[in-house]
């Protein structure tokens, strides 16, 4: 069947784990405690100690982001790959599986754009005192500076990369996503059984990827912990402040971003307020609750069959693909969450840089793996791009299980909404289906 074959293109469900139980709290206890100790700590004037304590606690964290960024490049593009490939794989491939895609990527698109446009004036409230945002400024380790043509010219000669490998090797992730897309596509329209073994290798490799990156995860508290000392030792109590704004932004834009889309599936289907609020309460909880869009997917096509009585066919095929491949949600968070590591490290992005990462939001969707903190290693390359430090990743991950969980709820209404309308669209809701 067309979903199954579009489970298989990236992470299959899977029972949860014990790490997946403890992990997300360690992690924000790692964050806290970090601060507070980072607060506390004596000078090295007064305590001696204190900088060989900090230096290995630095070595601690440097390792820690460096395994992260080795994970990048081997997960995101056999990800990409096979979701391309398999995008049109199955059951209706030229009709139902193009529109799904173009579906969830213009929804993405919208999202990211208004999150670019709003994310200053989201922030504008923000404050932060000048003298802390300047330590932890000049504790970013300096890089040096790309020598060469920078004009507009050469940008768009050196796109198409010549050297696959070497662009790999060099971290251009613009120009990679574009030989990953090229080569996705390819294998599209290729026949049958040599496209079926490239998204059958790349699910292979990407599976054995997720395997390291769960490892790499697995010492986050450890990474965080190492991190967060020297964020709270020149930033204080006040980075408590910042994260509690940003979780704010975080959860306002969610009930935004929710509401709006609720009220597309009102409006523009035959459903009704009612039917569409009840249908949406079970789904949202669960995801809520386990912050698992594969959790919610049972009880989303309950609502998609009994409930709202959609076509078989049609919430068959668009809820597993949508859930095992896409997360609306990150289009918007992950422009709001670079604004707000770029302001934290006072490296401010302008327009043009938002309108970068809003690119890269969408441009990356559908790489995010599926498992707890896979959006850290998805957002790492808008980060490169933008040359904001990854030692923000740490801190944004450590109040991932907050955050996390309303991206979720996001998913599984975006998720019912795309379906819901391409249903319209289509054919009517099955006859005689009542409301509750």
């Amino acid at each position: 069947m067309a979903a199954e074959r579009a489970g298989t293109l990236t992470e299959q469900p899977r029972q949860p784990n014990a790490s997946g139980l403890w992990l997300p709290y360690a992690c924000l206890a790692a964050l806290v405690i970090g601060f507070i100790m980072g607060a506390v700590l004596p000078s090295a004037d007064a305590a001696p100690w204190t900088s060989p304590f900090k230096t290995s606690l630095d070595v601690v964290g440097a390792m820690w982001i460096n395994a992260i960024r080795m994970t990048v490049i081997p997960l995101i593009i056999p990800l990409l790959i096979g979701a391309i490939a398999g995008a049109g794989s199955g059951r209706d491939a030229g009709g139902l599986g193009l529109a799904s895609v173009g579906a969830f990527f213009g929804l993405v698109s919208v999202l990211a754009g208004i999150a670019a446009l709003s994310a200053p004036t989201l922030f504008s409230a923000m404050k932060l005192q000048p003298d802390m945002v300047e330590a932890l400024h000049a504790s970013i380790q300096p890089t040096a500076l790309p020598q060469g043509d920078a004009s507009l010219a050469n940008w768009f000669k050196n796109l198409i990369p010549a050297n696959p490998i070497k662009a790999a090797a060099d971290g251009t992730m613009l120009s990679l996503i574009i030989f990953a897309a090229a080569f996705g596509f390819a294998a599209l329209y290729a026949p049958a059984p040599q496209r079926d073994m490239v998204i059958s290798a790349c699910h292979t490799i990407s599976t054995i990827m997720l395997i390291v990156v769960q490892a790499v995860l697995l010492l986050s508290p450890l990474g965080i912990f190492a991190l967060a000392i020297g964020v709270g030792a020149q930033r204080g109590t006040s980075a408590f402040v910042a994260l509690g704004y940003y979780v704010a932004t975080h959860v306002v834009a969610a009930i935004i971003v929710g509401l709006c889309l609720s009220l597309a599936l009102i409006t523009q289907t035959r459903l009704g307020g009612g039917r569409v609020i009840s249908g949406l309460a079970n789904p949202v909880l669960v995801a809520l609750g386990t912050s698992s869009s594969l959790a919610a997917l049972p009880s989303l096509i309950e609502t998609a069959r009994d409930r709202w009585g959609l076509a078989e066919p049609i919430y068959g095929f668009i809820l597993p693909f949508a859930a095992s491949t896409f997360k609306p949600s990150s289009a918007y968070t992950w422009v709001l969450q670079v604004y707000f590591v770029s302001l934290l490290f006072a490296m401010p992005l302008g327009p043009t840089q938002l309108a970068i990462a809003a690119a890269y939001s969408v441009l990356l969707n559908a790489t995010v793996p599926g498992i707890p903190g896979g959006g850290l290693i998805a957002v790492t390359p808008i980060y490169l791009v933008l040359g904001l430090p990854l030692e923000g990743l740490a801190i944004i991950f450590a109040i991932n299980p907050i955050t996390d969980r309303f991206a979720t709820a996001i998913n599984v209404i975006a998720n019912a909404t795309i379906t819901a309308l391409l249903a319209h669209a289509r054919t009517q809701p099955s006859a005689g289906v009542q409301g509750p």
